[in-house]
């Protein structure tokens, strides 16, 4: 919208009740004067907007919403048109702002429940199980961008019954109904299993018998298994497999560990990639803990570089792959029985004892009898054990009366017939469904537990520890050094992974990497592997910042980053060797990777398989680096749709996209950053020509061809000329002030899971200047946010 707008709404608004200072207003209408009317008034109308009927708040605050953020974000006037102050603009948004704030009232409460993600971490945190719950649960919508705001966070019928499910699933894995069988080992060697027992590729000459192992050559699936050395019962369980690489030339081979069914569909569980190394005399053992079921079994997938792969290997030609001599896993590794969680559950109590039920068929085992909790006193165990997780499920000091209904509900159980487990399980179904469990922020005032509520549930996805329920019984998170000093202990506790994970899969949509797939013709060299190096390149950046408190500007752009060998060798960066660590690396001055920007993870989530899209690569880095969010196309235009034959640029289409005057003026601002980012491929590759599949010379040894050249050229704007995404990088870092707004906005979204609008500028600006004298240091922004106005408004 033009700021050319607003001089027809003047007389209104001047008649207005507004209680804005009457020595302010006038401000506010010097500048209406200047920049509205030609566009909007009685005489033009564009984008069939008139303004000169516009109503004064509260009426109408949707349009005036709009017209301030497209102010505030540059977007009108128009480029043609004279741009007014920066300083005015900005004055003008506050004074308008303020009105609007003042309209609306008192803001609405942070009251929401937690989403599926936080459920789950909760309910593993307070019982000390891993049951998986979170997919139980329906998937949580994402209100500007994340999935923890209360806007989007609605409960339902169906969510409930779904609660109780879960709340089910979660009571049941707290009881180990079997004895486990003492720890064995269960090995198999690859060449002494017959076939019927091992899985691995034997056509198109994708294995051979090399001394005591099974070399596969063929990256990925289909995978290598060994199956005599599967578990007989669920459990923890400590696996080893024996590998090493065969002919591996030049490069670090590598080989990906997942558990899993031994057949059919199921869910495979991925433990890491490791190197392969050491000989077939001396292999690299590789070992790792995790929990299995009966008769899963490990799974061991090479991955083998795709660029190993040439086309016609000659039959005496060497060769690449990974030998496996044997597997083994022991087992299993808890032997606690009860377990560890039913006692902390249930207590540790003479009067609570494990009995015997019906018998269980097991393929394994014999006579074996399955096991429920009983008591000799139920009522006052039973009122204990209720009690006891109320108090800890609500995360703060109940009062007798709030934990009566769950207690009763139990008793009155335990009256009615049912054994003391069915009464227990009952009551604390009761307790994981009640709104004290579900809901966050439920008190009208933010005392010290809500304090500890929001920190924990910001950086830690889960409720508060001991200690910061500790500190709030103490009063003492009122006090801002107290709150910082949480703030570091919590970012060094391995629950903080949680914040890095959840935040960045949604800032930067790491979430959606497995959306598409390349294009196997046009990009062969694209694996698994270099997917999952891409995730965690990004991943850990935003760790490294993190940690060491560095400015968001190296979001823009860096000279370091965080590789491993699949990785450097994507990016052209020489001297890292091995897969599984991954180590901060200097970027050569000549490369041009550096920044978010740049990694093989954003461009791969901007892209849709096939090839790149200027728009969604625009698109993105205005809302996720900018803060500037686009508006969806208007109806009835059609979408610009790739032309992977190479016959015409994508330059050219999008020339003739924006002569569409509905299109031109939102692509104004997408299509430069997107025509930078041209530069890299859908895999995060840097190129200077389009690969297609029609157009163009073939290349040797691939199924693609040399299509027209890329044009990273562009302008911004604001007027600035770029020629490729370096220079288009090097404006971008002048935005520098910009970019740590969208930071603190996006934090604040998080942090306080509540919408933030153009009403909640003042917090924005706030958490910016708070960290200014940082550096807008990402680590100093996360301890703004938590003495931030709105992590402490009711």
């Amino acid at each position: 919208m033009n700021l050319r707008c607003f001089l027809p709404c003047l007389a209104l608004a001047l008649a207005a009740p507004w209680n804005l200072a009457a020595d302010r207003w006038p401000e506010a209408v010097v500048f209406l004067e200047q920049h509205c009317f030609h566009c909007h008034g009685p005489d033009e109308q564009k984008g069939r907007l008139r303004l000169d009927t516009l109503t004064a708040p509260p009426a109408e605050d949707d349009t005036w919403l709009a017209v301030l953020e497209a102010i505030e974000t540059g977007d009108m006037p128009p480029r043609a048109e004279p741009r007014p102050d920066p300083a005015a603009a900005d004055h003008f948004v506050g004074l308008v702002s303020a009105v609007l704030a003042e309209a609306a009232g008192p803001p609405p409460i942070a009251l929401r429940r937690m989403n599926r993600v936080e459920y789950e971490a909760t309910v593993h945190d307070l019982l000390g199980i891993d049951t998986p719950l979170a997919d139980l649960l329906p998937e949580d919508s994402r209100t500007q961008g994340f999935d923890n705001v209360a806007d989007g966070l609605g409960i339902s019928a169906v969510l409930l019954e779904k609660y109780l499910e879960a709340a089910d699933a979660a009571f049941e894995g707290v009881i180990r109904r079997i004895e486990p069988l003492p720890a064995e080992t269960r090995r198999a060697e690859i060449m002494q299993v017959s076939d019927n027992q091992q899985s691995v590729e034997q056509n198109r000459g994708g294995v051979i018998e090399v001394a005591n192992s099974m070399v596969k050559f063929t990256p990925g699936w289909p995978l290598v298994r060994i199956n005599p050395a599967h578990p007989i019962e669920d459990g923890v369980y400590r696996g080893r497999v024996a590998v090493w690489p065969h002919d591996p030339s030049d490069r670090t081979l590598v080989v990906a560990i997942f558990t899993g069914p031994l057949y059919g569909p199921g869910q495979r569980h991925f433990q890491g990639m490791f190197d392969a190394t050491g000989t077939p005399e001396d292999p690299r053992i590789i070992e790792f803990t995790a929990s299995m079921r009966a008769e899963e079994s490990i799974h061991i997938i090479p991955w083998v570089f795709p660029e190993h792969i040439t086309w016609r290997h000659g039959d005496m030609e060497p060769r690449p792959g990974v030998g496996v001599v044997w597997a083994e896993t022991h087992g299993p590794l808890d032997q606690d029985f009860p377990s560890k969680a039913q006692l902390a559950l249930f207590g540790d109590s003479d009067t609570i004892h494990m009995a015997e039920g019906n018998p269980v068929w097991m393929r394994y085992r014999r006579g074996v009898r399955s096991h429920y909790v009983d008591s000799t006193e139920p009522e006052a165990d039973a009122e204990r054990i209720i009690r006891d997780l109320v108090a800890r499920a609500f995360r703060r000091p109940v009062p007798d009366d709030m934990a009566d209904p769950f207690v009763q509900l139990t008793l009155g159980r335990l009256e009615n017939g049912h054994t003391f487990e069915q009464a227990v399980r009952s009551g604390f179904t009761a307790v994981l469904c009640s709104p004290h469990f579900l809901l966050l922020n439920q008190d009208p005032e933010v005392d010290d537990y809500t304090i500890a509520s929001r920190m924990s549930y910001f950086l830690w996805s889960s409720m508060p520890d001991e200690e910061l329920l500790e500190l709030a019984a103490a009063g003492r998170l009122s006090d801002p050094a107290v709150r910082s000093q949480q703030v570091d202990r919590m970012l060094e506790d391995e629950r903080s992974e949680r914040f890095v994970s959840h935040f960045t899969g949604q800032w930067l949509d790491l979430r959606e990497i497995d959306f598409t797939t390349p294009d196997g013709r046009l990009y062969p060299e694209f694996d698994e592997l270099l997917q999952r190096s891409m995730v965690e390149e990004t991943v850990r950046f935003f760790r490294h910042v993190l940690d060491h408190d560095l400015g968001v500007k190296n979001f823009i752009n860096s000279d370091f980053t965080i590789l491993n060998e699949r990785l450097a060798r994507h990016y052209d960066i020489p001297g890292v060797t091995g897969h599984e660590e991954f180590r901060v690396v200097d970027i050569p001055p000549d490369n041009v990777r550096g920044g978010l920007l740049t990694h093989g993870s954003i461009l791969k989530v901007t892209a849709n398989g096939a090839t790149t899209s200027p728009v969604l690569r625009g698109v993105w880095v205005l809302d996720r680096l900018l803060g500037i969010p686009v508006p969806p196309p208007p109806s009835g235009v059609p979408a610009v749709e790739p032309d992977i034959r190479g016959a015409e640029s994508v330059r050219e289409q999008f020339t003739q996209h924006t002569r569409i005057e509905s299109c031109a003026r939102c692509h104004d601002r997408i299509d430069p950053p997107g025509f930078a980012l041209e530069q890299f491929d859908p895999i995060g590759g840097e190129r200077d020509y389009y690969r297609s599949v029609g157009e163009g010379e073939r290349v040797p040894l691939t199924n693609y061809h040399v299509g027209l050249p890329v044009e990273p050229h562009g302008e911004v704007w604001d007027g600035h000329r770029f020629d490729d995404f370096p220079g288009f990088r090097d404006w971008l870092a002048g935005q520098h002030e910009q970019v740590a707004r969208a930071v603190a906005h996006k934090l604040l979204v998080y942090g306080t899971g509540r919408s933030v609008g153009v009403m909640d500028r003042d917090a924005v600006d706030a958490l910016v200047d708070a960290v200014r004298g940082d550096d807008f240091g990402l680590r100093s922004m996360v301890r703004a946010t938590v003495e931030n106005e709105l992590f402490h408004r009711p």
